[in-house]
Parts: C-alpha cells; sequence; structure tokens
C-alpha cells in the first residue's frame, strides 16, 4: 500500500508540475473548446502484446486550448504557440483483458504553418493515465488467487495509474463564426516506467477529427511585439542528481533502488533550441538480483534475463555518453537524449542462453535484438525546470529503444 501511495503521489506531482506551466501566465480571455473522436490501433511493439489485441480502439478527447500572446520570450521564439489541456478517453478493443483506458494531460501545439482559414502545428504532451483493467485484476482465478505466467495475460499494464505521452500533428480548418474542423494524428503511450511489473506497456497510432470553437475568434487581441534580447549563444553546464525505484520481475515483488549523476554541456543554436553533450553514469539495483537456477535457493529474482550469479556493485555501474537536444520554453526545458553505453558489464550477461554457456566479450557497438538484451543504446525524454538562477528541477523516463527502464527524480545545478 506504501509503494503504490507513493508512486501515485509522484505522479501527482508530475501532473501538476506541467499543469502549472501550461496555465500560469495565460490569458484566459481567449479559450479555445475542442471535441475530437478517436480511432486507432495498438502498436506490436513486443510479442507479449499481440495476444492482447483483438480489436481497433475507438474513444474521444474534450480540451481546452489557450493562445498564447506574446506576454513571454518564448511566445514569440516559437511563432505563438497553443496550450491546452486535453482528457482523453479510450476503448482499448479488448474488454476483458485491457478495458479502457482515461488520460488528462497538458500539451503545447507548435504551429508550422497559419493563415485565417488553415493552421497546420505539431502537439507535444505528457500527463497522467488510468487503466480499468491490468495485470493484478485480470490474471486470477474465481477465488482471486493470482496465476503464474504471462502468456496471454495482461502483461502491457501492471498499474492502474500510469504515465501518459502523445506527440504528432495536427490542422484546423476553420468554418466560420468561431467553429473549425480539427483533425490529428497522434502516437501515444502508456506504461509506468517499470515501478510495477509487468510494464510492456502500450503503444497507439490514433487518427482524431473534430469540431474546434472559439467563442472570441472575431474579438482583435492584441499580440504583443515587444522586441525580447535573444538568448545568448554560449556554452552552459548542468550537473544532475538523480533518484529512483523500479521492479524487475513481476513475480518478485520487490523495489529496487536506481540512480544516476549527469554531466552536461550545450549551447543554445536558436532562440528555443539547444544541443549539447552529456556524460551519465546510472546506477541500477536490479543487476543485484542473483539468477543461478531456478531452483537455487540463493535466488533473488526468477527472472531468467540477465545471468547474474553473484551480487556484485560492478555490475549495477553503467556510463555513457548522450547526444542532447532540447526545446526552451522559459523556465521550462523539453529534451530527447540519445546515448551510447561507454562502460557497460550488463551486455556481457545477456541474453540469458549465451551468457549462462559461455563468456560473452562483445564490442562497444554490436546487433541485438531488444526482447532478449538491454543493447548499447538508450534514450531519455526530459523535463527541466527552473526554480532559480542556478538550481533545477527535473523527470525524466530512460528507455531501451522502445522499453521503459525507469522514472528519474532529480535536482541540478546550472553553472
Amino acid at each position: 500500500m506504501k509503494v503504490e501511495f507513493s508512486m501515485k503521489f509522484k505522479y501527482i506531482i508530475l501532473f501538476l508540475f506541467i499543469f502549472n506551466f501550461v496555465c500560469f501566465g495565460q490569458k484566459f480571455e481567449n479559450q479555445i473548446f475542442k471535441v475530437e473522436f478517436l480511432y486507432g490501433d495498438i502498436l506490436k511493439h513486443t510479442p507479449r502484446v499481440v495476444p492482447l489485441i483483438q480489436g481497433p480502439v475507438i474513444g474521444g478527447e474534450v480540451a481546452v486550448e489557450f493562445q498564447t500572446m506574446g506576454e513571454r520570450a518564448w511566445h514569440q521564439y516559437l511563432n505563438y504557440p497553443v496550450v491546452g489541456l486535453g482528457a482523453t478517453w479510450f476503448n482499448l478493443g479488448n474488454p476483458v483483458m485491457l478495458g479502457q483506458a482515461f488520460a488528462f494531460y497538458p500539451y503545447i501545439n507548435f504551429p508550422l504553418l497559419k493563415s485565417k482559414v488553415l493552421k497546420f502545428s505539431i502537439k507535444a504532451g505528457a500527463g497522467l493515465s488510468f487503466v480499468t483493467k491490468n495485470y493484478y485484476n485480470t490474471n486470477t482465478d474465481s477465488l482471486g488467487n493470482l496465476l503464474p505466467g504471462l502468456n496471454g495475460t495482461n502483461a502491457a499494464i501492471g498499474s492502474v495509474v500510469n504515465v501518459y505521452l502523445t506527440g504528432g500533428a495536427n490542422f484546423t480548418f476553420s468554418l466560420g463564426h468561431g467553429f473549425s474542423l480539427a483533425a490529428e494524428y497522434n502516437w501515444n503511450h502508456i506504461s509506468n516506467g517499470n515501478i510495477a511489473t509487468p510494464n510492456a506497456g502500450l503503444n497507439f497510432l490514433n487518427s482524431m477529427i473534430g469540431i474546434r470553437y472559439c467563442p472570441n475568434e472575431n474579438k482583435q487581441f492584441e499580440r504583443k511585439h515587444k522586441l525580447f534580447a535573444d538568448l545568448p549563444r554560449k556554452f552552459s553546464t548542468e550537473l544532475t542528481f538523480y533518484g529512483g525505484m523500479r521492479s524487475l520481475y513481476y513475480l518478485d515483488h520487490q523495489l529496487f533502488p536506481v540512480g544516476a549523476v549527469a554531466f552536461s554541456l550545450s549551447r543554445p543554436l536558436v532562440n528555443f533550441y539547444q544541443m549539447g553533450l552529456g556524460i551519465d553514469a546510472f546506477y541500477d539495483g536490479v543487476y543485484g538480483a542473483v539468477y543461478i537456477s531456478r531452483k537455487n535457493p540463493l535466488n533473488t529474482t526468477q527472472y531468467g534475463f540477465t545471468y547474474i550469479t553473484e551480487d556484485q556493485l560492478i555490475n549495477k555501474i553503467r556510463i555513457g555518453v548522450s547526444w542532447q537536444h532540447e526545446i526552451i520554453l522559459g523556465k521550462l526545458t523539453a529534451g530527447f537524449h540519445v546515448g551510447l553505453y561507454l562502460f557497460n558489464p550488463i551486455k556481457n550477461l545477456e541474453p540469458f542462453d549465451q551468457a549462462s554457456t559461455k563468456q560473452l566479450n562483445k564490442p562497444l557497438i554490436y546487433p541485438y535484438n531488444i526482447e532478449k538484451e538491454s543493447g548499447w543504446f538508450y534514450s531519455q525524454a526530459i523535463l527541466k525546470y527552473s526554480i532559480s538562477r542556478h538550481f533545477l528541477v527535473s523527470v525524466g523516463l530512460k528507455t531501451h529503444l522502445q522499453k521503459a527502464e525507469f522514472i528519474e527524480w532529480g535536482l541540478g545545478y546550472k553553472f
């Protein structure tokens, strides 16, 4: 119960963190209301999801949006984007195993094409999702006892509360009198970052169509055209410490500590985008979970993925270098980092079948199957918020290709 409460509390903090950014400072008289129908498919990104897909995903979304007016420098730098708050309902096409999902999230539309009739934008958002079916309320017998095995069960979702991510493109076509036809095509993601397993996650590709209404469309809002100074084109450095918890295997019922130290050097290339390089050192406690054989009493996990026969600190440490891309939205920075492990003892302990029969010695870059090993490539979706000139708070999701590894919560210092 304490673990579940802690998980929900962290997600609520994340949601309020983004909500504060979206809403504060906006003019509420320039609101826009939107209602859309949703239709799409669940992607077969892992074999564990395939048996769960029985039909299309259908649903709907209601949202309220606010047109930025130029009160802040980033409004003008990004061509006056639209920020919004959305509430989405999904029927996941499998009422017994997947049920329904609900998402609540803030988002931002970056305009690429604007005219009086047609507008085209790209969209990015993040928030919370809630599912009515997960592994623990679908994989039970008539007495409520948990059944073993993942084949054909809901291995995609292991918790009620999850992260929700979305990105895509949208356009609006004016119909007059404040009404517009709205259409979107989005990628959506639901998972919990391995705080509760199993956690294969769900990925969707969805089309949306509906009506958008701006009650004050004919009212002329005065956009501010103050000339803000360009962001200094100089290098800056950050040092951030991260921490968190994650589970390894659904039968272990155990949480392990995770952490990271990240040092980055970056430089703005334009007023809203900066690029940089980083050095990342990761600690992952799950790689102290010993597996020798299923019958051995020394085992601390039943998961035959990484062949670990002894709890050693060196197995828990990985060091990599990352190429960092970040969008600057005032005090908020949204980034996507891609990295290469330079030091990674785990690579020679996976795949399990090979590592258990012979000693492996893999090069820095090598071919691999993500279903059998983590590999040499990692990525991070990062949100950072500057609370003062030097200090920042951060939250990120670290992944190996389409597989989430853990959610990390950080505190950093900008030099």
